[in-house]
C-alpha cells in the first residue's frame, strides 16, 4: 500500500484490491493516508488475510458512508464501487455483495477505529494551534447530545430508552458527549453511553486528555462547586452559567470588583464531602452577571469562572467568550444532519458505535482539510462553508485518483483554494425559531407495528 498523501500513482499497481484503493476518495487521504490505518491494524494487534474488500477500503468506505448525501451504508459502498469500475471496465459486474461488505465492516473493531480517531484528532489538533488560544488559554468546549437507531431489542437492551410525560419512547437512544476546540471546531474525544447516564459522568473521564491550563466552557449540566474543585485539579480553568439552584444573593463575597462582578466563597454539600474526604468545605470563584438574549428575551444570568484576575480577564470579555459555546451545538448539527448521524443504521451494539465513531473521524478529517484551506487563504476557519467542503471532497476526488503525480499538489491547492474562497456570513446574535413552514403529507403514523406486521395484516 502506498503511503502517497494525495494520490497512488496507477503504473504501480495491478491487483485488484490495489486498483480498488487506488481510485477511493483520495481527497482525504493527504489527512488519513493508508499507512496510518495499516498501522491502525498493526498498534491494535488486528490481523487480516488479502482479500477483496481490505481495511483500507472498509475505512474509506464508512468515511464516505458519513460525508455522502445519502443516509445509506449501501449507497457509500455503491459509490465506490461505480467509481472503481467506471476506471476499470473490464471489472464490471464483480461487486461484493451487501452482505460481504457488511461482513468487512464488522471485522474492524472498535480499538481500530478508537486509533485511527486518535490519529486524525491529532492532524487536526496541529494545524489548530494558531487558532485556538484566548490569553494564553486554549479553549475547550464540553457538551452532549442523544443519538437515535432502529429499534432492534439488542439496541433497546444496550442503549436504553427516553422516558417522558407521553411515556416510554419507541427507539433507543445513545448519548454522546464530546470535547472540541471552540477556535476550529476539531473534536479532541468523545464517550458514547447508554441514554440515562449522565452527561458530566460521561465527559470526566475524558478531561485527562486535555493539556494544563486549558480553559472549559460548559453549560449548566457541568456547574457544581464538587465539579470545579475537579477541574482545577485536573489543571483546567473554567466558564459556565450558574447552576439555576444557586442562591447567588446568599454567597459571602470576598473581593469587590464592580456590579455584578465579585469573588466569592462557594460551598460544597456535605453529601458529596462524604462521597469523597478529599473535598475541601469551600474554594474561592468568581461570579459575573451579565444581560442576555436567549430565545428572543432579555434574562438576567450569572456566569461562574475560576479566572480571578479582573486585571487581565475582564468581565466583559469573559461574557463574550462564553458565546462561543454555541459553537458546539453547530457541531452537533454537523454531525447529525450534514453527517447523518441524527438516525443510525447499524443493527448492534458495537456497530452503532463503530459508525459514531466513523462519523466523528469524518468530521475531523473534513475540519482538517478546512483548516488546511483557512491557512492556505487567510480566512477563518469557522467562516468556511462546511456543506460546500463535503461537495468539494466528493468532486476533486476522481481528478486526484487519476491526474498524473506532477499535477496533484496543484489539484489538492485547486481544492483548498475553492474550499477557503466559500465563506458563509456573519451573524452575530442571529436567532431563528425550531419551526418549519412546509407541513408533512398526511400519512398516518405506524406507531405499534412495524411495516411487515401491517402488510401481514391488510394482505388481500
Amino acid at each position: 500500500m502506498s503511503n502517497c498523501p494525495v494520490g497512488i500513482p496507477p503504473q504501480k499497481h495491478e491487483t485488484f484490491c490495489q486498483k480498488f484503493e487506488q481510485v477511493t476518495l483520495n481527497a482525504i487521504r493527504n489527512v488519513l493516508p493508508d499507512r496510518a490505518i495499516v498501522q491502525a491494524c498493526e498498534a491494535t494487534g488486528h490481523t487480516y488475510r488479502e482479500r477483496r474488500i481490505t481495511p483500507v477500503l472498509t475505512v474509506l468506505h464508512m468515511i464516505l458512508a458519513a460525508i455522502w448525501p445519502e443516509e445509506s451504508f449501501n449507497a457509500s459502498w455503491q459509490v465506490m464501487w461505480d467509481t472503481f469500475v467506471s476506471s476499470f471496465p473490464h471489472l464490471q459486474g464483480r461487486s461484493p455483495s451487501r452482505g460481504r461488505v457488511a461482513e468487512a465492516r464488522a471485522r474492524l473493531p472498535i480499538r481500530l477505529w478508537r486509533h485511527l480517531f486518535e490519529w486524525v484528532c491529532q492532524q487536526g489538533q496541529e494545524r489548530s494551534e494558531q487558532f485556538d488560544l484566548w490569553k494564553g488559554h486554549r479553549v475547550v468546549l464540553a457538551d452532549g447530545t442523544c443519538v437515535s437507531m432502529s429499534d432492534q431489542p439488542e439496541l433497546v437492551k444496550a442503549f436504553g430508552v427516553n422516558t417522558g410525560r407521553h411515556g416510554q419512547g419507541r427507539y433507543p437512544l445513545a448519548r454522546l458527549v464530546t470535547l472540541c476546540l471552540a477556535g476550529t471546531r476539531v473534536i479532541l474525544d468523545y464517550a458514547i453511553g447508554r441514554y440515562d447516564h449522565g452527561e458530566s459522568t460521561l465527559t470526566f473521564p475524558l478531561l485527562d486528555r486535555l493539556q494544563k491550563g486549558d480553559l472549559l466552557i460548559a453549560d449548566r449540566h457541568f456547574a457544581a462547586a464538587h465539579y470545579y474543585v475537579y477541574y482545577q485539579r485536573k489543571g483546567l480553568e473554567f466558564l459556565t452559567r450558574a447552576h439555576q439552584r444557586l442562591k447567588i444573593s446568599r454567597i459571602k463575597r470576598l473581593v469587590h470588583y464592580g456590579p455584578g462582578d465579585f469573588i466569592g466563597r462557594l460551598h460544597i454539600n456535605k453529601r458529596y464531602r462524604q462521597d469523597d474526604q478529599s473535598l475541601p468545605p469551600s474554594l474561592a470563584v468568581r461570579f459575573i452577571r451579565a444581560t442576555l438574549r436567549i430565545r428572543g428575551r432579555r434574562q438576567v444570568v450569572w456566569f461562574v469562572t475560576s479566572l480571578l484576575d479582573s486585571d487581565r480577564y475582564p468581565a466583559e470579555q469573559i461574557i463574550e467568550l462564553y458565546t462561543r459555546r454555541w459553537r458546539i451545538e453547530t457541531l452537533f448539527r454537523e454531525v447529525k444532519i450534514e453527517l447523518s448521524a441524527d438516525v443510525l443504521r447499524s443493527q448492534t451494539p458495537d456497530g452503532v458505535r463503530k459508525e459514531i465513531i466513523a462519523r466523528l473521524a469524518a468530521l475531523n478529517i473534513v475540519r482538517t482539510i478546512m483548516l488546511e484551506a483557512a491557512i492556505y487563504s487567510g480566512v477563518d476557519p469557522l467562516r468556511i462553508s462546511f456543506v460546500h467542503s463535503l461537495r468539494a471532497i466528493l468532486s476533486f476526488s476522481p481528478m486526484l485518483a487519476w491526474a498524473p503525480l506532477s499535477q496533484l499538489p496543484d489539484i489538492y491547492r485547486a481544492m483548498l483554494v475553492e474550499i477557503g474562497s466559500h465563506v458563509v456570513p456573519e451573524r452575530p446574535g442571529r436567532l431563528e425559531p425550531r419551526s418549519i413552514t412546509r407541513e408533512r403529507k398526511h400519512y398516518p403514523a405506524l406507531r405499534r407495528m412495524t411495516r411487515a406486521q401491517w402488510r401481514a395484516a391488510h394482505a388481500a
